[in-house]
């Protein structure tokens, strides 16, 4: 198995939810032009996490490894007060990004016990996008291993039931080993849920969603890759992160639930997978008079969180179908 160094990576602040002002760290974005970011240059939050993805990259660069960590998404509480942020990495500025998955990828192709690859599943094509839940820090505020999983696999499973596309989504065993190369854990799947154990962010983030590019040559400045010329940079995996604590004032638990009260756990799922399946947030958010935040229109990848939201609206459906409807042919 490839195990890759420890280190934490930038991250992009999406809230929950507005008469309204647009916050300047949002924008809209459509399925054919996600994801294009605005980032606040000179916030404390952007020059922070600007840093620790520059310094995972470092440390990627250091090891060898034929890929980058190009971006971070984040959903956070409503009470934040943040509105939504993607951070990019140092080497792509304020560019935007159009990025998958490319089918039947060799670099991807295979199983981490047998060859070192990740994607496809254990027993099928290698076409197939492949998912692994952590074994071993999904108990939470409450909540058993066995729940947070039921939880997890549902959202998944919400994204295979799409039926414009005939993508494969498969579940990878975890091998009971920790999962998260930013964590310094295994790389086993396309999609990776790596738990709440393992990193703690500041403020009112509940989640967030790194996205791995290939590259080559990857220094002294990366080249990323688009082995099939579809004109999309070539995706190598995905972590999604799920944050133990609310950091807002005086730290304290996360009430995560997995009946549609609290933090819903398979809606912050459902809305990160949607992250690691390429799509990028959509609709804006605004500022109402009151300081609170309201997002326009309503769907589950905004990038804030207000309520539990567990199925797709038509525009979450449409960004998976505009990305997946030709697969393995895109």
């Amino acid at each position: 198995m490839r195990k890759v160094i420890i280190l934490l990576a930038g991250i992009a602040f999406a809230v929950a939810a507005c008469d309204e002002v647009p916050t300047e760290t949002t924008a809209p974005e459509t399925a054919a032009d996600a994801p294009a970011f605005k980032t606040v240059a000179g916030s404390s939050i952007w020059a922070e996490m600007s840093a620790k993805l520059e310094g995972m990259n470092v440390a990627l660069a250091a090891e060898g490894a034929d890929y980058r960590v190009v971006m971070a998404e984040v959903i956070t509480a409503a009470e934040s007060g943040e509105a939504g942020i993607t951070v990019l990495a140092k080497d792509l500025g304020n560019k935007q990004l159009d990025f998958d998955f490319v089918p039947f990828d060799p670099r991807r192709a295979g199983t981490p016990v047998t060859d070192g690859g990740w994607s496809g599943s254990i027993d099928g094509p290698t076409d197939d996008i492949t998912y692994a839940v952590d074994q071993l820090g999904g108990a939470i505020d409450g909540l058993t291993q066995a729940q947070t999983n039921a939880a997890i696999d549902a959202a998944m499973a919400t994204w295979d039931g799409q039926t414009c596309s005939d993508l494969p989504i498969t579940k990878n065993p975890d091998f009971g080993v920790p999962l998260g190369v930013l964590a310094g854990g295994f790389l086993v799947a396309d999609v990776m849920h790596a738990g709440w154990d393992k990193l703690n962010f500041g403020g009112g983030v509940l989640g967030v969603t790194f996205t791995f590019l290939f590259c080559a040559p990857c220094e002294p400045t990366p080249v990323y890759t688009d082995i099939d010329s579809n004109g999309k940079l070539d995706t190598a995996f995905g972590e999604i992160y799920y944050d133990p604590v609310n950091n807002i004032g005086t730290p304290e638990p996360w009430p995560w639930t997995t009946d549609g009260t609290g933090i819903d756990v398979e809606t912050i799922a459902l809305h990160e997978a949607g992250h690691g399946l390429s799509q990028a947030h959509f609709g804006q958010v605004f500022v109402k008079n009151d300081g609170s935040l309201k997002r326009s229109p309503f769907a589950l990848m905004n990038a804030i969180y207000s309520e539990a939201l567990r199925v797709l609206s038509a525009s979450d459906n449409g960004g998976h179908c505009s990305n997946w409807a030709q697969w393995p042919n895109n």
